[in-house]
């Protein structure tokens, strides 16, 4: 076992038995905690997936492809996280033949930048306990 594996087990085990022993979250609020983070995951991935031009449908397919399951039954879920990146100022828009193509622009991609280092910096603060410098 590596010396990461083995602190990240060491740390489940503290934080089990101490922490979270006593905790207990309502099960509506554990869907809100689930369905906010699948939401914020799914936003990451289309955002990344728009460094070239591609139109909803375009999206719809790869989102298929890649078997994200967040947006079976539910692909105006995509339509919703790009009309939101696009009121931030995160994609341009352009029309093409009647369809609607969407990119990264600066910000956007500042964005993407953005969103990876906090999900490395929240990971190495649970491996390594407490804040650290990320690259």
């Amino acid at each position: 076992m590596s010396k990461v594996e083995e602190r990240l087990k060491n740390f489940k085990k503290t934080v089990d038995q101490t922490l979270f022993k006593k905790v207990e979250f309502a099960e509506e609020h554990q869907q809100q905690i689930h369905k906010q983070m699948h939401r914020s995951h799914l936003t990451q991935t289309i955002l990344s997936m728009l460094t070239e031009s591609k139109s909803g449908m375009e999206l719809t397919r790869m989102l298929h492809v890649r078997g994200v399951e967040q947006i079976v039954d539910n692909e105006g879920m995509i339509y919703s996280i790009i009309h939101e990146a696009e009121q931030q100022g995160w994609l341009s828009v352009r029309w093409k033949s009647g369809v609607k193509y969407y990119r990264l622009t600066k910000i956007g991609r500042k964005q993407v930048q953005q969103d990876h280092f906090y999900v490395k910096q929240s990971l190495k603060e649970v491996i390594w306990g407490g804040r650290m410098h990320v690259e």
